[in-house]
């Protein structure tokens, strides 16, 4: 079964479409692949729309104009067993592509899933996730294989703010941290699968101590879900796309920069008296050039 690439350029727009566009939208992504077959005369006179205002749809949704829009349908919309053993996990990107090339298809495949995260990004579950952080007197930060990047990087922001926070790289001294948890505590926990063992583990062990979970998931439904006090969902594509846990790092990172910046403009002084504080002693560790 093909997933349609159509769809997910598509999905980010559909909010702001007129109701032309959206019989537009609507009728490209039941063409799917056979799109690739279709000229704007053949199009104008399946829709009863006129060519310019096809044309003009197209360049709407970020495409220099239709033949454009083509060539991307076709060097994208792939079968999902086709992807399976891509060398890439851009799949559109192939070993004749230069640099440059490559360049293009990689911001635009990023520009594409975060048109998709803010139309998606729950500002409910934002605003529950501040409010627990205000709340607590400590932040820990766990994630397991690539999740770990994003736990880190989590960590090494809040670590400029003014309250304490904690990150574990070892499954077994995350265990044994999460043991010493309470109910002033707060964990984050990153599973792009939302089915780790251990993260789940890890989970079970803070919701026993009573401290308060995030958790940032692909996965909507599961355990960590229905264990965590906050869940942020970050909805990935596979349509161009072999590994999510890869081409989703962006979308991770973006979230944790959303709730560092809401959390530090809650308590601008206080957290500003932190950062200065930081940014004086790390000023030791640089020297002064010689110009």
């Amino acid at each position: 079964m093909s997933k349609n690439y159509i769809q997910m350029i598509l999905k980010p727009h559909y909010e702001t479409f007129s109701a032309t566009e959206l019989k537009i939208a609507d009728y490209f992504v039941s063409l799917g692949m056979d799109l690739v077959n279709k000229t704007l005369s053949n199009l104008a006179e399946e829709t009863d729309f006129s060519e310019s205002t096809i044309f003009k749809f197209v360049k709407r949704i970020g495409f220099k104009g239709f033949q454009d829009f083509k060539i991307s349908v076709a060097s994208n919309y792939r079968m999902s067993e086709e992807r399976t053993h891509q060398l890439a996990v851009f799949t559109d990107i192939t070993a004749s592509d230069t640099p440059s090339d490559i360049s293009k298809k990689v911001i635009q495949s990023s520009q594409i899933m975060l048109q998709s995260l803010m139309s998606k990004l729950s500002g409910e579950a934002l605003q529950e996730a501040l409010d627990i952080i205000v709340n607590s007197k400590a932040l820990h930060f766990f994630g397991l294989g690539a999740s770990a990047v994003i736990a880190l990087d989590a960590y090494h922001k809040f670590l400029r703010t003014a309250i304490p926070v904690n990150y574990v790289s070892d499954y077994h001294m995350q265990l044994m941290h999460t043991s010493k948890l309470t109910e002033n505590d707060c964990v984050f926990l990153f599973s792009h699968s939302g089915k780790t063992a251990e993260t789940i583990k890890l989970a079970e062990v803070a919701a026993h101590n009573k401290a308060k979970i995030i958790c940032l998931t692909g996965n909507p439904p599961g355990v960590l879900n229905r264990l965590s006090d906050v869940s942020i969902v970050v909805e990935t594509e596979e349509s161009i796309f072999q590994s999510e846990a890869l081409s989703a790092r962006l979308l991770y990172l973006t979230v944790v920069d959303i709730i560092y910046l809401s959390y530090l403009y809650h308590d601008e002084h206080t957290n500003i008296e932190s950062i200065d504080t930081i940014r004086e002693i790390l000023s030791t560790t640089k020297i002064e050039v010689d110009r």
